[in-house]
């Protein structure tokens, strides 16, 4: 039993709730040592270094426009991210949950998922922009890294949601910010401050 190995971890229970639980326990009771190996090595698809790596090859690759509203959308993602992690520290589901199927050993901060709104941030950044064959890929990339943080037991369907969530309003607020900040520089270039 989870409470049994681990201290009581204390924050903001916002995920004990009738469907929320679930299906996390529907997702993390179904599991075989293929797909345990699997989204063990699948987790690091949705780590903060892909949108590293994606970013360089958009400066390489010269894509101005690309790049900052990316570079943008991420720096907002991971600003409200962490933000809400560290404000609510809502405990993830092995802190309160018995015969959690547990493969990493995470007991705080759960809402909302980080890996979920990497893959979120991926999946609708691209998706307008590339053919039916990367779209579908983009959308087996997200489900893999989204399914998975609830298949290896860190994390519970909504904060999956919150993460996409985030990664959906990153992206079409950053436009809007970059023009406006564009337009202050421009004003102050000027030296208007109107």
């Amino acid at each position: 039993m989870a409470s049994e190995i681990h201290p009581v971890i204390h924050g903001l229970n916002i995920e004990n709730f009738g469907i929320n639980t679930a299906l996390f326990r529907f997702i993390n009771g179904n599991h075989t040592q293929f797909f345990d190996n699997f989204f063990l090595l699948a987790r690091f698809l949705g780590r903060a270094e892909v949108v590293v790596i994606i970013l360089i090859f958009l400066f390489i690759r010269k894509r101005k426009t690309e790049f900052i509203y990316l570079l943008l959308s991420s720096v907002i993602t991971a600003l409200f991210v962490i933000s809400l992690k560290v404000l609510i520290a809502a405990p993830r589901p092995a802190s309160f949950l018995d015969d959690v199927h547990l493969l990493l050993p995470y007991y705080k901060m759960s809402f909302p998922s980080g890996d979920s709104a990497v893959a979120s941030l991926i999946l609708v950044f691209f998706f307008r922009k590339v053919n039916i064959v990367f779209k579908a890929l983009l959308l087996v990339y997200w489900f893999v890294i989204s399914y998975g943080r609830i298949y290896m037991g860190v994390h519970f369907p909504l904060d999956v949601i919150a993460g996409f969530l985030i990664a959906l309003f990153s992206i079409i607020i950053s436009p809007l910010l970059f023009d406006r900040m564009a337009e202050l520089f421009n004003c102050i270039k000027n030296k208007k401050l109107v």
